[in-house]
């Protein structure tokens, strides 16, 4: 394999691990800042997180992780077949980014005693940002996968089951020679000397 199809596979893996992370931190930081008093689910809050508001952004960054596994596992085109899964993810989490159902929660109760207190709640850009930041990720990843992903390495090409039986030649070191048929899934007790 050429360095440039391994580069290829680091970038597609790096975009994948930083779209999980992304994530996890759009579900971690603060999408709606609120004035004292706020009730939000029966809590008294000061913030709300996106985690409080939706529900996609630590599974789809579950998604991004199984995605790597899945990256390194396939071949051919079905790794391509996972580019245009991973593109069509990135436009879905674009769109629930973008269409602010996130923010279709009431957030005007105030608790006693706060209600003379002036404010309203105010949407913070790091959120939508991040889980932004995490769709342009998978794009990346899904574009390069779908473009060149049958031209990738894969993991575990020895271990494949082969076709047809190569005859395997003794290398006359033994240790090597046992170690060889092991991996070729043999059982090195059972040949001839």
């Amino acid at each position: 394999m050429s360095e440039a199809t391994k580069r290829l596979l680091w970038i597609t893996l790096a975009a994948l691990a930083a779209a999980a992370l992304a994530l996890w931190g759009a579900s971690a930081v603060t999408w709606v800042d609120v004035p004292p008093g706020t009730v939000f689910n029966g809590e008294l809050r000061d913030e709300i997180s996106g985690s409080d508001l939706v529900t996609w952004p630590t599974p789809l960054a579950l998604l991004a992780l199984a995605a790597m596994a899945a990256t390194l596992a396939l071949r051919g085109v079905a790794r391509r077949v996972l580019g245009v899964v991973l593109l069509a993810v990135a436009g879905w989490v674009t769109v629930l980014v973008l269409n602010g159902s996130a923010y279709d929660v009431d957030l005007t109760t105030r608790a006693p005693g706060y209600d003379a207190i002036p404010g309203d709640p105010e949407r913070t850009w790091l959120g939508p940002a991040t889980a932004l930041a995490a769709a342009a990720c998978y794009a990346v990843a899904g574009a390069v996968l779908a473009w060149r992903g049958h031209r990738m390495p894969r993991m575990g090409a020895k271990y494949s089951a082969p076709g047809e039986k190569k005859e395997r030649r003794r290398s006359g070191n033994p240790d090597s020679d046992l170690w060889n048929a092991l991996s070729e899934g043999e059982d090195p007790t059972t040949r001839d000397r």
